[in-house]
């Protein structure tokens, strides 16, 4: 029996650390950004409270902006949801034409080197300057925000799509070509899973942009009146100076682009975790 307790405790033991590891690299992992995290909230409550002292519309301490975000529940869910429903229709625009596009060009030179300088061009035209000429498309609603939010998000993904979609390893491509592969496994078996983390790439920073997008539609055509979503409310709360609510919103559309972007990292890592070093470097 002893023997047997003897050589029963190290199994136990080398059973129960990789969990412990598991456990600590978690823990490893979050301590950094939870410390940033307390590091700003104690550098703001310092700052608001020493410099601004009883001026507090001016930068409102952390407590005042949680007090406005309690005490006006409604307005701040109505926002957000407003402005969740444009940006979502954004980005899934910009998905579709962003891919759809790199994949036409990446399939013929002739087409890249047609359209390309086009795509580029459309990610320069200042959205303030274009505003008018939406809004007399569109008129003054959620279509034209939708079309704001479009054109800031759908350069990333085209762009680092048809890079992606471009690079595949030609001894690779040769490979599939000595096989006589068709072009469509070709595409579909090897340059599109090659392409996907340069596709996540452009989706993750589009993720973001399309809330930027649809809360600067709301600050250039608004929405509804003081009914629109998170650009239009804070407008509206600048104009009273109501800086803590202004706060509470700018800290829910912060929010917003953040939970947009963890989607999309979380939806890509699961895709490419098994095979791509950016990942399995990251997960060891």
């Amino acid at each position: 029996m002893t023997a047997t307790q003897t050589v029963d405790a190290p199994t136990a033991a080398a059973l129960a650390s990789p969990v412990k590891r598991e456990q600590s690299g978690r823990l490893r992992k979050m301590l950094p950004p939870l410390i940033v995290l307390v590091l700003f909230l104690g550098g703001w409550w310092l700052i608001s409270a020493t410099l601004y002292g009883d001026k507090n519309y001016l930068v409102p301490r952390p407590m005042q902006v949680v007090q406005a975000a309690l005490d006006n529940p409604g307005t701040l869910l109505q926002g957000t949801w407003i402005t969740l429903t444009e940006a979502a229709a954004g980005f899934a625009l910009a998905i579709f034409v962003g891919l759809l596009s790199a994949i036409v060009m990446s399939l013929s030179k002739a087409l890249e080197h047609s359209f390309y300088p086009y795509a580029v061009l459309l990610q320069t035209v200042p959205v303030v300057a274009v505003a008018p000429i939406i809004v007399l498309w569109f008129g003054y609603n959620q279509q034209s925000v939708i079309v704001i939010s479009f054109m800031i998000a759908v350069f990333p993904i085209l762009n680092n799509s048809l890079l992606g979609l471009l690079s595949t390893d030609r001894n690779h491509v040769d490979l599939f070509r000595m096989h006589r592969a068709k072009k469509v496994t070709e595409f579909v078996k090897l340059r599109l899973p090659g392409a996907l983390p340069s596709i996540f790439a452009g989706l993750r920073i589009s993720a973001g942009l399309s809330v930027i997008g649809a809360i600067v539609g709301e600050f250039i055509i608004g929405s509804g009146g003081e009914q629109g979503g998170l650009g239009v409310k804070v407008l509206f709360a600048q104009s009273r100076l109501a800086t803590g609510l202004l706060f509470a919103e700018v800290v829910a559309a912060t929010l917003l682009g953040f939970a947009f972007f963890l989607i999309v990292s979380v939806a890509g890592n699961q895709l490419i975790k098994n095979w791509h070093e950016s990942v399995v470097r990251r997960n060891d």
